[in-house]
């Protein structure tokens, strides 16, 4: 990480074998009284990255330690693959608005920074999960394609949450709010777990557990993800049926603004 003048300049590191990016060198070395404030409110503070994807050749995904989300566009001229190699993105003091003179710079060329878009977790989780499958596919082997699928695929809590940490859960009818150990769901306290259908047996269960449709035993909103409630005796119908599964569209962390510790 360098200081140009009132430029600031952070390379992001591709962990091998993951899409997820991890920045490092947060800080620009500019005193945080000499930076002028951000040009518009919808511009991404670059300082402030925690997690950055690929989700296709001409945008990437931005997770800010602030708990804000972006999407990054690319110039229609650039192919990026950053996977393959390290990247540095440049920014006048580290504000990313999609103005002139912001790129996205690896070994091989510059990419122009063409549009920059603020959105919330339900897309970035959306956008997040595809992007890890689709590389997970491209990284494995025909011989490990055939192995157990948890070496392929292993999800992230911008968008999983591990059910040996829930603490609690509630439902509306058509989706649920799970609460989990912070400390171990990466600082997130609360998820929103959407339902592919309307799920009313879970009102009247006593208890429930998860199916992970990966193998990974997180749920992420991949196929196979369910939720299965547990019918106390005599329950659910006349034919004696102990247990009801739905399945699970979608997982995503709720806004750090919305519940408080």
């Amino acid at each position: 990480m360098e200081n140009h003048g009132n430029g600031c300049v952070i390379t992001i590191r591709h962990a091998v074998g993951r899409s997820l990016l991890i920045v490092a060198g947060l800080l620009c070395g500019v005193p945080a009284v000499a930076r002028s404030p951000a040009p518009s409110p919808e511009c991404m503070d670059a300082r402030l990255m925690q997690e950055v994807r690929q989700s296709t050749p001409l945008s990437l995904l931005v997770l800010g330690s602030d708990g804000r989300r972006f999407r990054v566009e690319l110039g229609n001229e650039c192919k990026l693959a950053l996977q393959d190699a390290d990247a540095t993105l440049l920014a006048e003091e580290g504000w990313v608005c999609g103005r002139a003179r912001e790129f996205v710079q690896t070994a091989g060329q510059t990419c122009r920074i063409a549009a920059v878009r603020g959105i919330d977790a339900r897309e970035y989780a959306e956008l997040a999960r595809i992007s890890d499958r689709q590389q997970a596919i491209k990284t494995l082997g025909t011989v490990e394609v055939r192995a157990d699928r948890r070496h392929g695929f292993a999800g992230s809590y911008s968008y999983c949450f591990s059910p040996r940490h829930m603490r609690s859960w509630s439902e509306d009818g058509e989706s649920m709010l799970v609460e989990m150990s912070p400390k171990r769901s990466r600082g997130n306290r609360y998820y929103r777990v959407e339902l592919v259908q309307n799920c009313p047996v879970l009102d009247s269960s006593p208890a429930i557990y998860f199916q992970s449709g990966m193998g990974t035993g997180l749920i992420c909103g991949n196929p196979g993800d369910r939720v299965v409630a547990i019918a106390e005796e005599g329950g659910f119908s006349s034919r004696g049926i102990k247990t009801m599964s739905c399945a699970i569209g979608a997982v995503y962390p709720m806004e750090k603004t919305k519940k408080k510790d």
